[in-house]
């Protein structure tokens, strides 16, 4: 398993358990943070079109 031979190193390391178990964490907290950036960017994107004005409700003709 691959979480083991990581955990492995780790200690040969001279990491803690805990100390392991902090890195673990911290990587899973990163790791939904890249899954989540992208559609936080593209929500910021699309709430600034609108403080802008250049996204609204109204409905314009299309241009020709």
């Amino acid at each position: 398993m691959e979480g083991n031979s990581v955990y492995e190193n780790l200690r040969r390391l001279g990491l803690t358990p805990a100390q392991i178990e902090s890195l673990w964490r911290l990587r899973s907290v990163y790791a939904e943070k890249e899954l989540i950036a992208p559609e936080r960017r593209r929500l910021e994107f699309a709430r600034w079109l609108v403080s802008t004005g250049r996204l609204t409700d109204e409905l314009t003709p299309a241009r020709k």
